[in-house]
């Protein structure tokens, strides 16, 4: 009998040391499969300019795509060209573009501009999107960063988005000094009422929502 309850209690030993090193594996499989979900997911900054935003400055957020950077870079000029106030760009591109961008705004008149490019991590919208063959243009991993604006790590009170086909030609502080009532998070320009543009801006809401903003 003495030895038998030996055994049992070896054998219990054992048991605990095997429970003990299945719940060490399964924590440590947990945390990497955490780690690779977000290496996935995230969005990586990355710094070209060492020019840190001011306090006082107008942020602005545009996206730049290799094919339309010139396009981009042309909205940019008019913001610039129109204001006297301090704007600092946040261009969001894709990896295959940030050289693009940069060599852009290096050998033209905007390397004087604030910035930072900020690398958009299209594995975010990995069975989100769903594919729409009569407008292939509309499913551009960049036409969909408005909606992952809060991921971008930009810590403003408010920002402006601007998107690349857009040419300005009033003072960009205007449209960042308009106050919005409590409880908006955005604003349409008055045109939107038209009845023209109820279909698009119901297309728009319907987005929102589908986002679950």
């Amino acid at each position: 009998m003495p030895l038998l309850k030996k055994i049992n209690q070896v054998l219990v030993v054992l048991l605990v040391l095997l429970a003990c090193l299945l719940l060490h594996s399964s924590l440590k499989a947990s945390t990497q499969q955490k780690k690779v979900y977000r290496q996935i997911h995230h969005f990586a900054a990355v710094d070209l300019q060492p020019r840190e935003a001011e306090t006082d400055v107008i942020p602005v957020i545009i996206c730049a795509s290799e094919e339309r950077t010139g396009a981009t870079m042309a909205t940019i000029n008019s913001i610039i060209s129109n204001t006297d106030a301090s704007v600092f760009f946040y261009i969001v591109t894709l990896r295959d573009a940030v050289k693009i961008a940069r060599t852009y705004i290096e050998k033209t008149k905007l390397k004087g501009i604030q910035y930072k490019i900020l690398e958009f991590n299209p594995m975010v919208l990995r069975g989100k999107v769903k594919p729409d063959s009569s407008r292939p243009d509309l499913l551009h991993p960049l036409n969909f960063v408005r909606f992952y604006l809060p991921l971008l790590g930009i810590s403003h009170r408010r920002a402006i988005y601007v998107d690349d086909d857009v040419i300005v030609q009033g003072d960009i502080k205007d449209l960042y000094d308009i106050k919005l009532k409590a409880g908006h998070v955005a604003a349409f320009a008055s045109d939107c009422d038209l009845p023209s543009t109820h279909e698009m801006v119901r297309s728009i809401g319907m987005q929102v929502d589908f986002y679950g903003f």
